[in-house]
């Protein structure tokens, strides 16, 4: 188990007003893989919109350094499990009053530019585009195609394709959330 303290950096995340529609709730760039610093940062992010977080799940082979299948952060237990049957390029924080939040995850090296259009779209309340199709359609790149998508991120059966909105320039910057905020 590690233990780890939550820093209070400033977090790139952004996240779509309500919980609902599409395949991702948001996204969020990390700076690195390294699951124990990057996931602890996180949870003070979303605390707001999930509650404390008792578990992460992530998709195997998405290339997160994961020491230990447990984490403390802020003298708190998170249980941390890996999927292969996981959509790649995601992350599902559940809370503790069973609350969740899919995430798309940029991958820590994407250009800036790519980064930013991909966070800006997948917090658009009218994407319902997968995490793949967004970070296709925004030039970023993503883990690992996988056979074996979770069936939670099914396409609509609306009849609808799926929605990547045009948001304009991918050179303007997505603020960011701070933790506690």
């Amino acid at each position: 188990m590690t233990a780890v303290r939550a820093a209070r950096d400033e977090v790139r995340l952004q996240l779509k007003p309500a919980a609902g529609g599409g395949y991702v709730d948001g996204a969020w760039w990390p700076r690195s893989r390294d699951g124990g610093v990057e996931f602890s940062e996180l949870l003070a992010a979303v605390r707001d919109r999930v509650g404390e977080v008792e578990r992460i799940s992530y998709p195997l082979g998405d290339g997160w350094e994961i020491a230990h299948r447990k984490l403390v952060v802020e003298g708190r237990l998170v249980r941390l499990e890996g999927f292969h049957a996981m959509q790649a390029d995601t992350l599902a924080l559940i809370g503790t009053q069973q609350r969740r939040l899919i995430l798309l995850v940029v991958a820590p090296g994407t250009a800036r530019d790519a980064a930013t259009a991909a966070l800006r779209t997948a917090a658009d309340p009218a994407t319902t585009a997968s995490g793949e199709d967004i970070l296709a359609a925004r030039g970023g790149p993503h883990a690992r195609a996988t056979g074996y998508p979770n069936p939670r991120f099914r396409a609509p059966r609306s009849g609808r394709g799926r929605h990547v909105p045009d948001l304009g320039d991918p050179g303007s910057p997505a603020p960011a959330v701070r933790p506690g905020r």
